[in-house]
């Protein structure tokens, strides 16, 4: 084969990776509210129960890689794994499983395009990252966007706790993610992707399976129907949505960019609010607009400095 043959190949791959990576982490946020109830409502599993099940399935999954690159492991690494592991995985899968009881999983789809300014302002604030022009207006531009999805949903409401809870939790988690995507930009360099991603799902992933013991998981799924629904879709979310869209997106990069491989982040809210259309959720001309305005003001940032994105 030769090298003009073996470079199309590798590029029609690599388109192909990554729309199934925008339709897998796009999907996630329906599988979350899947999980956590039925069309008719009622209740399937409960948010914590939701996080701590997603993150010991992922982690189970994951475990053969983390004995694979162990030795790779040093000391120094350790503190900066456990902070990727509840950063990037802890605590976001559990705010966002709480954020969805009331909020629609397009909205959610949307708001996770906040990761990157996040990202752009810990790197320059903590990080001595230089910081430019383009940053400062793609920043400004995307805080615009997030305030139209926000204001689309809160338009005709009374501004109440309950009603501003679930934004503030996705955003949470999203800043969440940025901590995680610096530390390990900075810090974690000279580990593989792998070996991040699976050590830290394994400080996450047990932790949640003695939670899961302690509040009495097991018995739970047994006796009800409808949580052992809620655990197939979790792990589905689990397997699929992160130890395999992982190790996709790690070979995305190795036969493409990071440049490229980072344009996912810019089709996630367009395929979760897809999905969420078609489930019956309500999108509204400000939701549209802002997600436009939001994604604009990411591509500003990212002009010069993409930062990699996450499920």
């Amino acid at each position: 084969m030769t090298k003009e043959t073996n470079d199309k190949t590798n590029l029609q791959l690599a388109w192909f990776l990554l729309i199934l990576l925008s339709i897998v982490w796009g999907a996630s946020y329906v599988l979350i509210k899947m999980a956590l109830h039925d069309n008719s409502g009622s209740v399937r599993l409960k948010p914590d129960e939701l996080g701590a099940a997603r993150m010991f399935i992922a982690s189970l999954v994951l475990l053969p890689f983390f004995f694979k690159f162990v030795k790779t492991i040093k000391r120094k690494h350790v503190l900066f794994l456990i902070i990727a592991g509840v950063c990037g995985n802890g605590l976001p899968a559990f705010l966002f499983a709480y954020a969805q009881m009331n909020l629609d999983s397009a909205i959610t789809g949307m708001l996770n395009s906040v990761v990157p300014i996040f990202a752009i302002t810990i790197s320059a604030l903590i990080f001595s990252f230089r910081i430019k022009w383009n940053h400062l207006v793609g920043i400004a531009i995307g805080i615009l966007g997030a305030f139209l999805i926000v204001f689309s949903k809160l338009q005709n409401v009374t501004l109440t706790q309950d009603e501003v809870l679930p934004f503030v939790l996705v955003l949470l988690a999203t800043l969440c993610y940025a901590i995680s995507l610096n530390v390990i930009k900075y810090k974690l360099p000279d580990l593989k992707p792998m070996t991040i991603t699976s050590t830290s799902f394994l400080f996450a992933g047990f932790p949640s399976l003695i939670y899961l013991i302690i509040i009495g998981f097991p018995k739970h799924v047994v006796s009800n129907q409808g949580a052992l629904e809620g655990v197939g879709y979790v792990a589905i979310l689990a397997v699929v949505g992160t130890a395999v869209a992982v190790y996709l997106f790690n070979h995305l990069i190795q036969i493409s960019s990071p440049v490229f491989a980072s344009s996912v982040t810019y089709f996630i809210p367009a395929v979760a609010t897809l999905l969420g259309f078609l489930i019956g959720e309500e999108l509204s001309y400000f939701q549209l607009a802002g997600m436009i305005v939001l994604i604009g003001g990411v591509l500003l940032i990212n002009r010069k400095a993409r930062v990699k994105p996450v499920a």
